[in-house]
């Protein structure tokens, strides 16, 4: 008993080590995300909007350092988003991936029929809503949506998007049901980009690209006839274009910019995530650029993000059921 009263002083002092050692070693590793690079999967192909926005989001954190390690675009177009999807979901359990989200995020899956949903990701926030504008050549013969409406009953107008049953071809589609125009000659493109400068060529007659997908050709190239939300256009030189309601089209839509990541990953790697788009949706770069474009700057995350994306889908699902292309 002596012997071991006189060891207990030292044995004391190695619990509290170790236990000490211990806690450090959690504390090292809660804090340890990213410990590697995280690669940033965009659905759709180079120079659309979902595109700019990964790349403007990664220069933020390569100016700010809001994480160490570098963010790494990577574009996987293809089936409506599906490639992509497919190929994040099939990397469960990878807390060093994320997904910037078209609204395609929660159409595809619905009319492709396929065995996952947004809801086999992880949630990790919504930036922002977008916006949707028709724009025609600045040489078209259109100068107001009541000109391109009236032509629109009378003849099949050739319009350009990005994919099939997509978000743009949703307004398209929309448009044709609301003001009684003849079916639009739709033609899909692989991103936004390829939509914006097939306006530019002249190859279609109108788009609805986003404004930072076709903002860029604006005054030179392009003219936007309405925009299809509640409000205006907040944009430089855009101000006065007017609204699908204000025009007698009674339709109001946005994409949403979310970042969605792989399933199963860990609440270190969950937290880590939000923690990053947490500080790039206060930082002043990205609020300016939101401004500059006409984004909604709209930051939710973990529950009220899922609620929100739940109430997404119920309203594509209507649009999609009056369009058909599910039942």
């Amino acid at each position: 008993m002596k012997r071991i009263s006189r060891h207990f002083p030292i044995l004391l002092i190695l619990v509290v080590v170790m236990a000490g050692s211990f806690l450090l070693g959690e504390i090292a590793e809660a804090a340890a995300w990213p410990d590697r690079s995280v690669e940033f999967i965009i659905s759709a192909g180079v120079g659309g909007g979902a595109d700019k926005y990964a790349r403007f989001l990664t220069g933020i954190n390569v100016k700010n350092k809001y994480i160490d390690e570098a963010i790494l675009p990577v574009n996987k177009p293809g089936g409506a988003g599906a490639v992509a999807m497919n190929y994040v979901i099939s990397q469960r359990g990878n807390g060093h991936m994320m997904l910037i989200t078209l609204n395609s995020f929660i159409t595809t899956p619905l009319f492709q029929k396929l065995p996952f949903s947004f809801r086999n990701f992880t949630p990790i926030a919504l930036l922002a809503l977008d916006n949707f504008p028709l724009w025609v050549h600045k040489d078209s013969s259109f100068k107001t949506i009541e000109e391109f409406i009236a032509e629109a009953k009378k003849r099949r107008i050739l319009v350009g998007g990005t994919g099939s049953k997509q978000e743009d071809e949703i307004v398209f589609r929309a448009i044709e049901k609301i003001a009684g125009t003849k079916p639009f000659k739709y033609v899909p493109f692989k991103g936004g980009g390829a939509v914006a400068k097939a306006l530019v060529g002249k190859h279609i007659e109108a788009s609805v690209n986003q404004v930072s997908e076709a903002g860029g050709f604006y005054p030179e190239f392009v003219r936007p006839l309405v925009v299809f939300q509640d409000e205006r256009l907040a944009v430089k030189g855009l101000e006065n274009v007017r609204t699908g309601k204000e025009a007698g089209i009674d339709f109001s839509y946005n994409m949403m910019r979310a970042i969605f990541a792989p399933p199963g990953i860990s609440k270190r790697d969950r937290e880590g995530l939000v923690g990053l788009f947490r500080n790039i949706s206060k930082d002043k770069e990205w609020l300016e650029f939101a401004r500059s474009k006409g984004l909604q700057a709209t930051f939710i995350t973990g529950d009220e993000l899922m609620k929100f994306t739940e109430d997404y889908e119920k309203k594509h699902i209507t649009i999609m059921k009056a369009q058909g292309w599910i039942k």
